[in-house]
């Protein structure tokens, strides 16, 4: 089985999948955000296509506690847990998208090419912390 991770913006949502043995977390697809059903439907596909056991999907909790970019995650958790049939864990994500454009440009990516890929880098961040946490 594998696990499915949401990086999810106002704009494009990033997800990231893990190797069947749960350990390795890889960078996947990018979807733009152009209604909340049809993002909703393209990972239910994935679900269905990669086997998926579990979604692991960031929540921006700052050091002020909850934002509006907060609630609106979890209104996106709501309506995805009402139209999935497997586990959703939130968890906390803080500066993931900044660590994900740190390690695009450690990796030699350049600035134009890092715009479309780093909300998939952000959800493999916070795959790889769920899978180095869970062992």
């Amino acid at each position: 089985m594998r696990i499915l991770s949401i990086d999810h913006g106002d704009k494009k949502t990033g997800l990231a999948i893990s190797d069947e043995d749960e350990k390795l977390a890889s960078r996947f697809l990018t979807v733009e955000n152009k209604s909340l059903d049809n993002l909703i439907k393209k990972i239910k596909n994935v679900v269905l296509e990669k086997n998926i056991s579990k979604i692991i999907l960031g929540i921006p909790i700052g050091f002020k506690g909850e934002s509006a970019q907060t609630r609106n995650i979890k209104k996106f958790s709501a309506k995805l847990s009402g139209n999935i049939d497997i586990p959703i864990i939130e968890i906390n994500e803080i500066f993931t998208s900044k660590m994900a454009e740190e390690n695009l440009k450690k990796a030699g990516i350049k600035s134009e090419n890092i715009k479309e890929i780093i909300d998939q880098e952000a959800a493999r961040i916070i795959l790889q912390d769920y899978l180095n946490k869970k062992d």
